[in-house]
């Protein structure tokens, strides 16, 4: 299932947006000037989909419309209810506050389900925050409202660290009412990624040190993301190992069976060893083959005739072998072949130790910390869309030109077509570059005012 279109009303209490997504080239840009809402109705639609309510609370609009592909809706409403508390502020008169409560409405084939969120109400100066944070390893206030938790690099509201962490918590709370099954079932199938301005910088956390909280801290995008690459990248090899080991242990067994449902020529043998080649090598390219561990295909073209049944077994083994690292090198070389059509000056290449490597046009190592802020904006992006999106998701991108050169803007959309044709995902972007819109305005929506809006 996938969002068609989004209608938000009253917006700030002024606006009324209708955003249609272009999912059959999968990218939809909105654009208009600052303050029309472009930002904040991305937080919106992530805040759904990630229960993030506290979010939707802050944010005034009255409704907002999602219409799936489906043909179903989900409308939220927001409402109002005042509230009297027994206790007397300083002039004697009882205290009244607002509530602010979420209500969900699922409309498909002529049947409608309903759910209602109410806030927790949890009072700030009550609550031992200091103890909260003693208690759970890893997690830290970063303001009023927001929590990081670090193992997860996670933000969390208050409300949500409670409904989490109550188990673990000498002090009990009530938890956060529990959803109906149709609408946990619905926010599992959207898988929505929100990728903000704020990106160059990751909370990090030292698992080793997890009881010393003091240990977490913001550290550059690039250099988490390194690290990361480079643990998949070992991940993967060791699957390969493993995988190796076991047909390696039966490769004779395999062999005297000869149970192959056609026997292929030696010619087709030979095509066969020549695409491994150029499989062995991208995979070396992408740093995830040494060269000197493995077997010379070229050698293995001298075999005869007499040879067939052996080379038959071992291709069908090497073919099952480099099937490990498929998806991971089809990222890593569309990433590879991005970025250095893009950085001057600078080659980059992958490490199966170190992730990201760079060398200047002299042959001298550049560690990515030293890139510039528009390379590093580049790098965090196309890792970001390359590795941490799964298939089927809706990918939402805040001003992707932040820091970057007029010309990597007007490149920016066609290298976000290779990279969606590759991981099959749709983007909606905000944006207020006419060069990141470049030729393609056919892509975009015009967020206006109410001025416009009523003619």
């Amino acid at each position: 299932m996938k969002i068609k279109k989004i209608t938000v009303n009253n917006l700030f209490g002024l606006f009324h947006h209708e955003i249609s997504l272009n999912l059959e080239e999968h990218i939809t840009i909105i654009h208009g000037p600052n303050g029309i809402g472009k930002t904040v109705l991305l937080t919106i639609l992530n805040s759904i989909f990630s229960s993030k309510y506290h979010e939707l609370r802050r944010i005034p609009f009255n409704d907002l419309l999602i219409d799936f592909d489906d043909n179903s809706n989900l409308l939220l409403k927001k409402e109002i209810q005042h509230k009297t508390e027994m206790q007397l502020n300083l002039d004697g008169k009882e205290i009244i506050h607002d509530e602010n409560i979420l209500i969900f409405e699922l409309r498909k084939d002529s049947k409608l389900e309903s759910h209602t969120i109410k806030s927790m109400n949890y009072s700030k100066n009550q609550l031992p925050i200091r103890m909260i944070a003693d208690e759970i390893p890893g997690l830290t206030q970063i303001s009023d409202e927001d929590w990081i938790y670090f193992p997860t690099q996670e933000k969390l509201s208050l409300e949500e660290v409670i409904d989490r962490f109550s188990n673990e918590l000498s002090i009990r709370f009530p938890k956060r009412q529990t959803e109906p099954e149709w609408f946990k079932k619905l926010k599992n199938s959207i898988n929505i990624r929100f990728i903000e301005t704020q990106r160059l910088l990751n909370f990090s956390y030292s698992r080793r040190l997890r009881e010393y909280k003091k240990q977490s801290s913001m550290v550059p995008a690039v250099i988490n993301y390194s690290e990361e690459l480079a643990i998949a990248i070992q991940e993967k090899l060791a699957e390969y190992g493993s995988l190796s080991q076991s047909l390696d242990r039966t490769f004779p067994t395999r062999l005297v069976r000869g149970s192959h449902e056609s026997e292929p020529t030696m010619d087709e043998l030979k095509n066969s060893l020549n695409e491994l080649e150029e499989k062995r090598s991208s995979l070396m390219a992408a740093g995830l083959l040494d060269r000197e561990k493995e077997i010379d295909f070229k050698e293995l073209q001298k075999i005869d005739e007499s040879n067939r049944n052996v080379l038959t077994v071992y291709i069908e083994d090497v073919k099952k072998k480099l099937s490990v690292f498929k998806e991971l090198n089809d990222k890593i070389d569309l990433l590879i072949k991005i970025i250095n059509r893009r950085f001057l000056y600078k080659q980059m290449s992958i490490s199966k130790k170190e992730g990201f490597t760079f060398k200047t046009s002299d042959g001298k190592n550049l560690s990515a910390i030293s890139l510039s802020s528009g390379e590093q904006h580049e790098l965090v992006l196309l890792y970001e869309l390359l590795f941490k999106v799964g298939p089927n998701s809706l990918i939402l991108i805040d001003e992707p030109e932040l820091s970057l050169h007029v010309v990597w803007q007007q490149q920016f959309l066609k290298d976000l077509q290779e990279i969606t044709n590759l991981a099959g995902f749709d983007v909606l972007i905000a944006t207020h570059s006419p060069q990141i819109i470049h030729d393609r305005w056919d892509l975009t929506i015009e967020l206006q005012g109410p001025e416009n809006n009523e003619k």
